[in-house]
């Protein structure tokens, strides 16, 4: 995924932060550093990374995924309460 696993969990960790959720932006931000860091692996490593590096990518571009669903979530029904 590369960027876009980075960018989808840095636009969560604003949405959290927009919503004042700290724990939920602090995870986030972990996220987008996990993705950041396999995607900087895969990418200079193209032949000799691991298979285990695209499992960890893949697993926190699916959670970046979950995160940013649960953002807009928040964002909207914080919205629709003022």
């Amino acid at each position: 995924m590369g960027l876009l696993s980075v960018l989808i969990s840095a636009v969560a960790a604003f949405l959290f932060y927009m919503t004042g959720h700290l724990v939920l932006m602090i995870l986030a931000i972990i996220v987008a550093f996990g993705s950041f860091w396999s995607w900087g692996v895969l990418r200079n490593e193209a032949q000799a990374a691991p298979k285990w590096i695209t499992w960890i990518n893949l697993l926190f571009t699916l959670i970046g995924i979950v995160l940013l669903i649960t953002g807009l979530m928040i964002s909207i029904g914080s919205d629709l309460i003022h």
